[in-house]
């Protein structure tokens, strides 16, 4: 027979019959992508909720900017007393070198005046030595 298609079904409403599965199979495709759409819509946050949510964000960056002026001042004055320790310590050690120097030269003023005094003893016992033994 012509024009059969499935089972004994006429092929015009074998072709209905699948158009209709075919559209309620978009229909059901269709709710799905709507319940998706609806999840999504409940799930992201209301105008408001934006609003309050870029507010926080603006006051942490403004709390960011704020901490890192902060760490940028620090730093500076941190510098600022590391070059002030260095100039201080190289002031001490200018002031100690001037000092070293001072107590060298009281070294070396005494050491010649003990020479002298010993050199002054000798002269003395040379000319005592030979009057002693004379006066035995």
């Amino acid at each position: 027979m012509h024009g059969m298609g499935e089972g004994d079904e006429p092929e015009g409403l074998a072709r209905l019959r699948q158009a209709r599965e075919r559209i309620a199979a978009a229909l059901a495709g269709i709710a799905q992508g709507a319940e998706a759409l609806a999840s999504r819509a409940a799930e992201a946050p209301n105008p408001s909720e934006l609003d309050r949510l870029r507010a926080e964000l603006e006051e942490e960056r403004l709390a960011n900017a704020q901490l890192e002026e902060r760490i940028r001042t620090l730093r500076e004055r941190e510098r600022e007393r590391a070059a002030a320790g260095e100039d201080t310590a190289r002031a001490e050690v200018a002031r100690l070198s001037a000092e070293l120097e001072a107590a060298r030269g009281e070294i070396a003023r005494l050491s010649a005046e003990a020479e002298t005094r010993r050199r002054e003893v000798e002269a003395v016992l040379a000319e005592l030595v030979p009057l002693v033994e004379e006066a035995r």
